[in-house]
């Protein structure tokens, strides 16, 4: 192994665990240029995402009950493959008895039985750890983004209120604010793709000149807060410093608002889509990231996916107070 390879193994375990403050932008810069140090990059994260499991998954409940099963079924087979031997020709000599295969078959199963669910948990995990290390990167880039623009969190351009198309009338598109993370190099656009989306897969796109948002929706797989037609949001607002670590700004993606259009059918339906409605992981304006099982989660218990205390929507609703947490849907406008 070189020395070069040795150092950036060691600059990426300190980045992934987040002491890499000063160096970050730099880290991400060459991350989106340099292929070799991306595949690195996400090697290391997905072995961390791994150790991270360890010790978590639990066998299904019902294993006991499973087993015990498949064991009944096989002492029935055993004694019809008994009954069929005392049939067979005494000069036919298989390599493996018939009771021998049957065996292997019960044994092959119970593996199957007993392991596959957990696989499957173990891989919904490492995606959900994945998404939240994105995040991350994500926070750190918009630190960095709000040093260079005065304290202010990036923001859609647009002044128009509505972002959801209705009656002919535009909307504007609130994902337009987190692009400019990408526009401005403070992050690759494939960080805005959720690993559980994309099966580890992301789908990238060439940044060209004059581009002011994503390309179309398959490449931000978050919701943002809102931002349109307001002055922004900014880190030295008191009435936001004070609740930082409890105000929700990005998670995945949300299930109020699909295709363009309110489904209020999913107001009981309260967890992204995402990772299969079992939780999301949520960005706050202190720039940590953290899983949650609710979107009750924003400040005093705020439902970070709607305004606080409407349940029927137009498209041209604002948050009701700065505190307020109200996560668009990415790029709905009308495109």
């Amino acid at each position: 192994m070189s020395e070069q390879r040795r150092q950036d193994e060691a600059l990426l375990m300190d980045f992934l665990a987040g002491h890499c403050d000063e160096a970050a932008g730099d880290i991400r810069r060459r991350l989106e240029q340099d292929s070799q140090f991306r595949a690195l990059h996400d090697d290391i994260a997905n072995a961390l995402a791994g150790m991270r499991l360890a010790g978590e998954l639990e066998p299904p409940a019902d294993l006991a009950a499973r087993a015990m099963r498949r064991i009944d079924r096989h002492r029935r087979t055993e004694a019809l493959v008994a009954r069929e031997e005392l049939h067979r020709r005494s000069f036919f000599r298989p390599t493996f008895s018939m009771r021998e295969l049957a065996a292997a078959a019960v044994a092959a199963a119970v593996l199957v039985a007993v392991f596959l669910p957990s696989m499957y948990q173990a891989h919904r995990q490492a995606a959900a750890v994945s998404c939240a290390s994105q995040q991350g990167q994500l926070g750190a880039g918009i630190s960095l983004y709000t040093e260079a623009n005065g304290g202010f969190l990036p923001s859609a351009s647009a002044p128009q209120g509505r972002w959801l198309p209705a009656d002919g009338q535009g909307a504007a598109s609130n994902s337009s604010g987190p692009f400019k993370l990408v526009s401005a190099g403070y992050v690759p656009p494939v960080t805005f793709q959720c690993p559980a989306v994309t099966g580890g897969s992301p789908a990238g796109f060439a940044l060209q000149a004059g581009m002011n948002d994503f390309p179309t929706g398959k490449f931000i797989n978050y919701s943002y807060q809102h931002t349109l037609g307001g002055d922004g949001i900014c880190l030295s607002n008191p009435i936001l410093a004070n609740v930082a670590q409890d105000m929700a700004i990005l998670a995945d993606e949300t299930p109020m608002f699909v295709d363009g259009r309110f489904r209020p059918d999913h107001l009981n339906a309260t967890d992204s889509p995402n990772h299969g409605g079992t939780g999301q992981n949520v960005l706050y304006l202190d720039m940590h990231s953290q899983w949650a099982d609710s979107p009750t989660v924003g400040v005093g218990g705020d439902h970070i996916y709607l305004v606080k205390g409407i349940n029927n929507y137009r498209g041209d609703e604002a948050p009701s107070e700065p505190t307020d947490s109200f996560l668009l849907p990415s790029f709905t406008g009308g495109k």
